[in-house]
């Protein structure tokens, strides 16, 4: 029951676009954020931070600017970018070996089709933004949550 809300929290909280990976900053310390992703009481001690870009949602309406019906677009704000917060996996857990067990775990799923290198490169990242999509996560940095439904890290005993 609580897995299931989380996801749909999630879900909710995060349904919104991005643009091409950056290279995010992933610290050990959560700076203050209004909405962390997952609930803060699901997310072990010994976890790392991760904030990626959310842009703005928009779309294009189009104004009559002329006696003879002439439109201009006009791109309209639905919902301003923002900066979200998420834990991950700390770097000295994304070991080549860690890796190439996320490559693995994608493959079986159907989103990574390349070699199984044990490196977080291009391909993988795709693989790892197209998995947690329909979490509501579209990111290519593997959130907690993410290594948890792939089983890559363990669950803690009382989010199950």
């Amino acid at each position: 029951m609580h897995r299931a809300l989380s996801l749909v929290s999630l879900t909710v909280i995060l349904a919104a676009c991005q643009p091409a990976p950056r290279q995010p900053e992933v610290g050990r310390t959560a700076p203050p954020v209004d909405r962390p992703v997952a609930p803060l009481s699901m997310v072990p001690a010994n976890v790392c931070w991760a904030t990626d870009r959310v842009p703005a949602e928009t779309r294009t309406v189009f104004d009559e600017t002329g006696p003879d019906g002439a439109r201009t677009p006009r791109e309209e704000i639905l919902r301003p970018s923002e900066e979200r917060l998420f834990a991950v996996p700390c770097p000295e857990q994304m070991s080549g070996d860690f890796i190439a067990s996320l490559q693995r775990a994608l493959r079986v799923r159907g989103l990574f089709t390349g070699a199984v290198t044990g490196a977080m490169n291009a391909q993988t990242e795709a693989a790892v933004r197209s998995f947690q999509a329909p979490q509501g996560l579209n990111s290519a940095i593997l959130s907690l949550e993410g290594a948890q439904l792939l089983g890559l890290v363990p669950v803690a005993r009382g989010t199950l």
